[in-house]
């Protein structure tokens, strides 16, 4: 077993056959440092990044956990005979663990156990928002909430590793749904005690406790940031990045057990610590099993980070005010229309399927018929139409066989009947009734322009191509955004940054940095837009109207992609 540092599974060099839609970086060149830093300080590095594999690896994953949906959404004959048949775009939130492996099943259960008790006041385990704190955005009491974080993140990425060990390949789909749940509890309890959990076998050796470090780094910055306390779209790429980093090693695929027979079970293979290229490498997933597993762990994800935003007030980071596409998330939209239109992909073939079946029972009444007419009544030309025997028809006609097959356009999403009844299971119909809940008496059309603008689109192919154009636009290509990324081996620069500096990146946003109030809706000052406070002098934030620019006209409401 080597000692050196890990590094990222060897590239494969994809093919047009090749289900695995990202390249792997080869991290063992990038030098012995595997403490995740800063490569982006300014725009000489913004560009290095754009042409960077570690960006095109992120927005591949990304867009696989969404298409991998689409790819999938017309399943085979045999899956799909019965109406009943659970559509594999389908998340059931009474089995979130049917799709994850061992490993990924562990993270879920600590995401869960986050989500129960880290913020339930009434939990002897969890920390309560300071009630005393008078401030518009940003209770402390997350400072405290994200130590715990810090404190107890080695158990929970340390109990990944270890299910990811354990898994094998071969047992039955019983077995493995009892390995599931055996992981999300050993998961559950990782997250929430800071001793070590009882699954750690002996001794961890360099390789792997390098690894656990970048991966806590990822963890770290995908729930917000302690002093600003603040969260936005760069959060929520480093969970995509801390996904992607899992998958990398080998966690998105069962592991064979004859493979695992070869390697002692203390020891780390190049699943997830490096290796040279003759070494095992990590099975490559296919966006199908991306996206399923992603879909699940992003419900779970947002069950934490929702819970941060509402109970801590997170002042949302980076965002575009009511002119952005949300204050906090993009990911879940994009993937949430992705499900939307394998839902559609669905939906049309279970309608071709049902009305090949009408056809056959047609066909097949008509051959009864036929072979009945030895023993029907005689035609006779002379006898009334009455009096003849009445011909076989279907019993449902073909026009009915619709309707179980509704269809659901973007503008779904004003009709709150459907958003109560399928929120648990479709992300993009969650998203949009978090909103409704958290700005419950402001009009749609005024609190989300943007979405609301989006619902009236003619489908939701172009709507999930409008939305990841607009991830890549607004979040991969933003400086002040990416500018808060770190790297490592698994998810690597490839480029020397053009200064060393601390690993925190400034400690201001769009909304509270310098011109904060480029960001604020034109009605929240005077008449007119200009920046006269309805109430007087000062604006929202205090400022006069001497400190703060004028605004100009307003821009539009309208999404890019929306002709």
């Amino acid at each position: 077993m080597s000692d050196q540092p890990p590094a990222a599974v060897p590239p494969k060099h994809s093919t047009d056959e090749s289900p695995h839609p990202f390249p792997s970086s080869d991290a063992a060149k990038q030098g012995k440092s595997t403490v995740p830093r800063r490569y982006i300080y300014t725009q000489a590095d913004m560009e290095n990044f754009r042409l960077s594999s570690a960006r095109k690896e992120l927005l591949s994953f990304v867009t696989a956990m969404g298409r991998g949906l689409t790819n999938n959404g017309t399943p085979s004959s045999s899956a799909s005979s019965t109406a009943s048949a659970t559509p594999p775009h389908n998340y059931d939130p009474e089995r979130p663990l049917q799709y994850l492996t061992p490993a990924l099943a562990s993270l879920h259960g600590s995401l869960s156990c986050m989500a129960d008790t880290w913020m339930d006041g009434n939990h002897p385990d969890g920390i309560p928002p300071d009630l005393k704190a008078k401030a518009r955005f940003g209770n402390p009491a997350f400072r405290t909430w994200h130590a715990r974080l810090v404190r107890r993140s080695y158990g929970i990425v340390k109990c990944c590793l270890d299910c990811h060990r354990l898994n094998c390949e071969g047992t039955s789909a019983q077995d493995e749904l009892s390995v599931l749940a055996e992981c999300s509890k050993k998961g559950y309890r990782a997250a929430s005690s800071e001793a070590p959990h009882e699954l750690s076998t002996g001794s961890s050796n360099s390789n792997e406790e390098e690894t656990i470090e970048e991966l806590r780094a990822y963890l770290h910055d995908a729930f917000g940031h302690p002093i600003r306390i603040d969260y936005g779209t760069g959060h929520e790429s480093s969970f995509v990045v801390f996904l992607l980093a899992l998958c990398k090693i080998g966690c998105f695929a069962w592991r064979s057990r004859q493979n695992d027979e070869l390697n002692n079970a203390v020891e780390h293979d190049a699943s997830y610590s490096g290796g040279d290229s003759k070494s095992k490498s990590a099975p490559t997933p296919s966006p199908p099993t991306i996206s399923r597993a992603s879909l699940s762990l992003f419900h779970a994800y947002l069950n934490v980070t929702r819970g941060l935003q509402r109970d801590y007030m997170l002042e949302p980071a980076g965002s575009h005010g009511v002119w952005g596409l949300d204050d906090y998330h993009c990911i879940p939209f994009f993937v949430g229309a992705c499900q939307m239109v394998a839902r559609e992909q669905w939906q049309q073939h279970q309608l071709k399927e049902q009305r090949q079946s009408a056809m056959r029972s047609v066909d097949q009444t008509k051959l009864e018929k036929d072979e009945s007419d030895g023993d029907a009544t005689p035609m006779n030309p002379y006898l009334p139409d009455k009096a003849l025997p009445d011909p076989k028809t279907p019993s449902m006609p073909l026009s009915n066989y619709n309707d179980n097959l509704e269809h659901w356009d973007p503008s779904i999403i004003h009709n709150r009947n459907i958003l109560e009844m399928h929120r648990n299971t479709y992300l993009y119909l969650s998203c949009i009734h978090f909103i409704q809940q958290i700005k419950p008496n402001v009009p749609f059309f005024e609190s989300s322009p943007m979405l609301n603008d989006i619902s009236s689109l003619g489908n939701w192919n172009k709507v999930s191509s409008g939305l990841l154009r607009l991830y890549e636009g607004e979040v991969l290509d933003k400086l002040p955004v990416v500018q808060h990324f770190v790297f490592g081996k698994i998810f690597s620069a490839n480029w020397s940054p053009s200064r060393k500096g601390p690993l925190e990146a400034p400690q201001w946003t769009f909304i509270n940095g310098p011109m904060g109030d480029e960001c604020i809706a034109p009605w929240a000052y005077g008449n007119n837009g200009s920046n006269e406070s309805p109430q007087g002098g000062e604006n929202i934030h205090g400022r006069t109207n001497s400190n703060v620019s004028s605004l100009g006209p307003m821009p539009p409401t309208r999404a890019p992609w929306a002709k």
